[in-house]
């Protein structure tokens, strides 16, 4: 009976074991959400414009998004943002952008409207077009990222920073 016993603990300890192993790896290879600048280096020269993507790979169940993103208001000026197609291409949106020029930084929210929700994909969040106003290098850093699925909880997800780089002059 004991010989039973020990052979049953070892078979339990044995799966428990296994199964334990099998969720650490699933976890470590499983996609992660990430919330980018795409591309992740910007140059450009005194008095030019240009635009960068924010961008969210991975994704699974996108309802609505939120973030913010800063830059060195003394280098760089935020002329527009765009919503981007990703979310709209699950139905009618709600896009509300403000850009603080002076502070250098802007916020930006999008949610759905219908009962549809965006499976897993990548895409376009928002596009934003800087207007380069005096030369140097600055973060474009995001923050406050949120990403919420259909049942309004949060995706779990990183972010990932821009640099914007003047050229060299002469």
């Amino acid at each position: 009976m004991k010989e039973k016993a020990k052979i049953a603990i070892g078979v339990f300890l044995f799966v428990i074991l296994g199964g334990a192993l099998v969720y650490l790896f699933m976890q470590k290879n499983a996609p992660t959400t990430v919330i980018s600048i795409e591309p992740k280096t910007v140059q450009g020269s005194v008095g030019q414009d240009f635009t960068i993507n924010i961008e969210a790979s991975d994704v699974y169940d996108l309802y609505g998004w939120s973030f913010k993103l800063t830059w060195d208001s003394t280098i760089l000026e935020a002329v527009n943002i765009t919503e981007g197609p990703f979310l709209k291409s699950g139905g009618e949106t709600l896009f509300i952008p403000r850009i603080n020029v002076t502070e250098g930084y802007l916020t930006a929210d999008c949610t759905l409207l219908g009962n549809e929700s965006i499976t897993i994909r990548n895409g376009v969040l928002a596009t934003v077009q800087f207007h380069v106003k005096e030369g140097g290098q600055c973060t474009l850093g995001l923050y406050d990222t949120i990403l919420a699925d259909s049942q309004e909880q949060t995706i779990t997800h990183t972010h990932v920073d821009g640099t914007f780089k003047s050229f060299l002059n002469g």
